[in-house]
């Protein structure tokens, strides 16, 4: 069942437009940059169905369902790239400007969710029920509760290396770690398909473009990154290897190349207990 959108964000345009210069027109012809949301419900999803109005030009409004590759038709303007981490209120701006710059004097726009798409983020790791699971798009949900709902921690988790891995919208990933323990604790609302990694105290983790993401044993000798990868199976067809990232508690998230390490180029790093893998994707 599809769950009516709350929010309509409505964007005025107070001043008449004027005639853009080359320059402004350029830009606003170029891609917007994504605006943080809210809450999950506010990030614009594959499988979304999306009224669009355009106020006293009914030639403009439109419903229209988000395809996969994230990208939507738009009379006049042409198809508008509005994924991975588009709101509907960045939507309506980006209309609006690309509106303005060339065919209204002023414009009126409003962006409605008629219907959600499916809406998941995942927990791996020291979890009692790891996998993935629903992400209401009318609530904030954040990872502790995430963790509560995946059954909790187990006695082995590393509650010092718990991070939510997220799709940054240029190929790579952010982490952004959790404090379970401490006063206040350090927890991270959820926007859909983010990632809780739980590290466990013996055994690590190999997460994204891998043939078998998923622990390691990390009780061998000299387990060392190229070793881990390996034993996951090696690289998928779209991994970005120049620049896998590790994640060890208490550090910042360290860039490998294994590129040059396989080359020999670059020394291979020896893993500890807890630490993770991150592969990001490589995108054209």
């Amino acid at each position: 069942m599809s769950v009516p959108h709350i929010v309509t964000v409505v964007i005025v345009l107070i001043l008449l437009a004027t005639p853009a210069p080359a320059q402004e027109t350029a830009r606003l012809s170029a891609m917007v940059e994504p605006l943080p949301a809210r809450v999950a419900g506010d990030v614009l999803q594959p499988g979304d169905l999306l009224h669009i109005t355009v106020y006293e030009n009914p030639d403009l409004s439109i419903d229209v369902r988000v395809p996969g590759e994230g990208t939507v038709p738009f009379p006049l303007i042409g198809r508008i790239a509005i994924l991975p981490a588009t709101s509907s209120d960045a939507l309506a701006r980006l209309l609006q400007e690309r509106l303005e710059a060339k065919y209204l004097n002023r414009a009126l726009v409003t962006v409605t969710i008629k219907e959600y798409g499916i809406r998941r983020f995942y927990v791996m790791g020291g979890v009692a029920r790891p996998g993935a699971f629903p992400l209401n798009p009318a609530m904030s949900a954040t990872a502790m509760r995430a963790i509560s709902e995946a059954g909790g921690l187990l006695d082995d988790a590393d509650r010092r290396n718990i991070a939510v891995m997220r799709e940054d919208g240029r190929g790579g990933s952010v982490v952004l770690p959790v404090q379970v323990d401490g006063e206040p604790p350090g927890d991270v609302a959820l926007l859909p398909n983010d990632l809780i990694m739980v590290s466990r105290l013996e055994r690590l983790y190999v997460t994204g473009q891998v043939k078998q993401p998923g622990s390691v044993p990390s009780n061998q000798a000299n387990l060392t990154v190229a070793r881990a990868l390996s034993a996951a199976g090696g690289f998928a067809a779209y991994a970005r290897m120049s620049q896998v990232q590790l994640l060890r508690a208490g550090q910042p998230v360290q860039s490998i190349d294994v590129v040059a390490i396989l080359a020999g180029d670059a020394a291979d790093p020896v893993l500890r207990p807890g630490d993770m893998l991150h592969v990001p994707e490589r995108r054209f």
